[in-house]
């Protein structure tokens, strides 16, 4: 009986139609935290060039904050950015309202909603190297709007679907409260600690994606910087379509010696 239960299994996974395979239930393994690290590796190219063309951010709301209150004093060449950092406050809660409640409803691990929740994000960044490429670029208007608004709402979108993982160590974006947890977790010094592990790698992401975006910008110019920030999330994207599955039924293909055919 056992038998013919592993041989049902193995015809099961032999022939999975590409909708069920898009319908699984992605796991937590180590390529699925590479995909949020290349996510956040993307995030600092982004964030860079968005502070140096419009001196605001896309993704860390904690100083958009801070920039609106100093804005609203009339520090800080005054009422100038208010509306850019408005502008990157609201679509950042609003993608992240949007897509956080899909993703609630059609489950945040599903690989069709990783696939296409990131199509999206990608497609917005994509969209606003272009319009940074053929419009005038002017650190306030109708432009800088329209750019601000793509990146925010596409950044408000990737946080939202990564805290919908529950991989808390790994927020794409956000970096403070990931410093603090890393050096006051108790077990910060023993050699095997995955969850400080985790907190290092992105945070070292993030940074490196930083300095990417600055020397990019730097070196070529920010429509090129955003490009660059595409085509990474770009492979983050590809990649969603290669996670195992959460299996139903006690057991993975992949435990079975096959790949999935589906």
């Amino acid at each position: 009986m056992g038998r013919l239960r592993t041989a049902s299994r193995l015809r099961g996974c032999a022939g999975r139609r590409l909708w069920d395979y898009l319908m699984d239930d992605v796991r937590e393994d180590l390529l699925l935290e590479a995909e949020l690290m290349i996510l956040s590796f993307a995030t600092g190219i982004q964030d860079a060039a968005v502070w140096i063309d419009y001196a605001l951010f896309a993704s860390n709301q904690t100083g958009n904050m801070l920039f609106l209150a100093i804005a609203s004093a009339g520090y800080s060449n005054g009422l100038k950015y208010v509306p850019n950092i408005a502008t990157s406050l609201g679509t950042f809660v609003g993608g992240a309202l949007l897509f956080g409640q899909l993703g609630n409803y059609v489950g945040p691990r599903k690989r069709w909603w990783l696939i296409l929740s990131n199509v999206f994000q990608t497609v917005m960044v994509y969209a606003a190297a272009i319009v940074q490429y053929t419009v005038r670029r002017n650190p306030t208007g109708a432009s800088a709007s329209g750019v601000i608004t793509l990146l925010a709402v596409s950044s408000g979108a990737q946080v939202g679907m990564g805290r919908a993982l529950r991989i808390t160590e790994i927020t794409t974006a956000m970096a403070t409260s990931v410093f603090v947890d890393a050096v006051v977790d108790p077990d910060l010094m023993k050699l095997r600690n995955r969850r400080r592990n985790r907190r290092v790698i992105f945070l070292l992401n993030l940074t490196a994606g930083c300095f990417a975006g600055a020397w990019a910008l730097r070196g070529v110019n920010s429509p090129f910087a955003f490009l660059l920030c595409a085509i990474v999330k770009s492979i983050a994207t590809a990649a969603f379509f290669f996670n195992k599955r959460i299996s139903k039924d006690g057991a993975d293909c992949a435990d079975y010696g096959i790949e999935d055919t589906g």
